[in-house]
């Protein structure tokens, strides 16, 4: 079972796709109710919301760095190989997949007093990142064979997935004009965890100078840990279905902090800033972990035909394999760290001042006119990824907003954005696009990301 379990193992790494939120946009963009859950410290001028179950937040973004899909899918009159044999060629170990959707189950939130408001949800996420694993993936493709003297390193497989529910509750506090704290708690319920990070160790085919190729396992450290994925009767989870009923309280349980605020320094330039996602989820159900280490050198099986002293030499092979790089598989309870995550903006507002509530002590000047930029970094296992982006917000209304932002990060230099939102009676809708330009031709976009709610808003 073990050995069954590792192969599948090998085969998800080469196959997996995987996820992560994009919130250049919808940072620091005051108009709509969710922008507290990207800044718990955000202002706000309403009374109370409530968010349209389902359709109060959804959220999806795909994103791939090194190639596009086009490079592989595009129907040009190549061959499928010859093309993943060009993207294997000019992708390295950096680059990765990216994907995240979230959808908000409920949303709400009232002002306590006219210092306080309150807000409180439920919401479902999918979170996978997967890097590019190149020198694993060309020793699969080609094989050892032309690369002699070659070190293949297994450091490179680093990924991690996450299905899992989030129920929260945040407080917002005006301390004074200048400035609004805010912090929420959040418990996780994790119906799926798949991850395999800080790995070591090298493949080498050497040519010991007797025909013989040899093969050089050295300091061979991997580890594979997933929880949901295997049933309590050892067999891997048949209907994917299943794992969103297992998200509200139902799953492995952890706990997390969001920290927020809004200061300004003068009323017309204004600094938000937010740490998400602080916090753990210990596993304990459904739990399987996977580990080799050691070293191994094999020099190929020399056949010995005597009939009457018969040897099994396979399975000494597996034997001395299993003695120098010893295997284990346990359900031990283990800890994953949620994906933390960096928000900082700098605004300047000009233009006519606009006023959307009455709240003596809490009321938020909105000017027509905005400028500014803003930086999002996410904590992944490889390395912490960073996006800048510079944006302007306008108010074509009282009841209609945008905003249009360029942004540089993995992908690509060049992402134009744009968010609009809606006040309809007591109906707020808000909508944003991540990359306009890659609208066109999702195929060689490098990401797509894109955000939509409705949400019910009494001033």
């Amino acid at each position: 079972m073990m050995k069954k379990n590792l192969l599948f193992f090998i085969l998800f790494i080469i196959v997996s796709v995987s996820v992560k939120a994009q919130q250049q946009i919808a940072f620091s963009f005051g108009e709509s109710p969710q922008t507290l859950m990207l800044n718990p410290g955000a202002e706000t001028n309403f009374s109370r919301h409530y968010g349209i179950p389902i359709f109060s937040n959804f959220s999806l973004t795909l994103g791939t760095t090194g190639f596009e899909l086009a490079d592989l899918f595009l129907k040009d009159n190549r061959d499928f190989t010859s093309k993943f044999r060009d993207v294997l060629s000019k992708v390295n170990q950096d680059d990765y997949i990216n994907i995240n959707a979230k959808i908000d189950i409920l949303n709400g939130g009232y002002r306590y007093d006219d210092r306080t408001y309150i807000s409180f949800g439920f919401y479902q996420e999918v979170d996978i990142i997967t890097y590019m694993p190149k020198d694993i993936a060309e020793l699969f493709y080609y094989g050892n064979q032309p690369y002699l003297n070659r070190a293949f390193s297994f450091s490179q497989i680093s990924m991690k997935a996450d299905i899992l529910g989030v129920l929260h509750a945040g407080i917002s506090r005006k301390v004074d004009e200048k400035l609004n704290i805010g912090a929420r708690v959040k418990i996780y319920s994790s119906s799926l965890n798949v991850e395999s990070t800080n790995n070591s160790g090298t493949l080498t085919t050497f040519n010991n100078n007797e025909n013989i190729l040899r093969q050089s396992l050295n300091n061979i450290d991997v580890q594979f840990r997933t929880s949901g994925l295997i049933a309590s009767n050892d067999e891997f989870l048949e209907n994917p279905g299943d794992l969103f009923s297992k998200t509200f309280l139902g799953g492995n349980l952890g706990l997390g902090l969001d920290f927020g605020l809004t200061y300004h320094f003068t009323p017309q330039i204004e600094f938000t800033g937010s740490i998400l996602d602080f916090g753990f989820i210990r596993h304990s159900k459904n739990t399987r972990s996977y580990s080799a280490k050691g070293d191994f050198t094999f020099d190929g099986i020399n056949f010995e035909f005597d009939p009457d002293n018969p040897r099994d030499y396979w399975q000494e092979f597996e034997d001395d394999f299993d003695d120098k790089v010893p295997t284990e598989e346990t359900q031990d309870a283990y800890t994953s760290w949620r994906p933390m995550k960096i928000n900082a903006a700098l605004k300047y507002s000009f233009g006519q001042i606009r006023s959307m509530a009455c709240y003596a002590k809490t009321r938020k000047q909105y000017y027509y006119n905005a400028i500014g930029f803003q930086v999002h970094t996410i904590m992944r296992p490889l390395r912490p990824q960073f996006s800048f982006t510079s944006f302007f917000e306008t108010s074509i209304s009282e009841k209609i907003h945008s905003k249009f932002t360029h942004t540089v990060n993995d992908y690509s230099a060049l992402i134009v954005g744009s968010g609009m939102s809606f006040q309809i009676g007591k109906v707020n809708v808000f909508g944003l696009i991540d990359n306009m330009l890659g609208m066109r031709d999702i195929g060689t976009a490098g990401n797509i990301s894109f955000n939509f709610g409705i949400n019910l808003v009494v001033d």
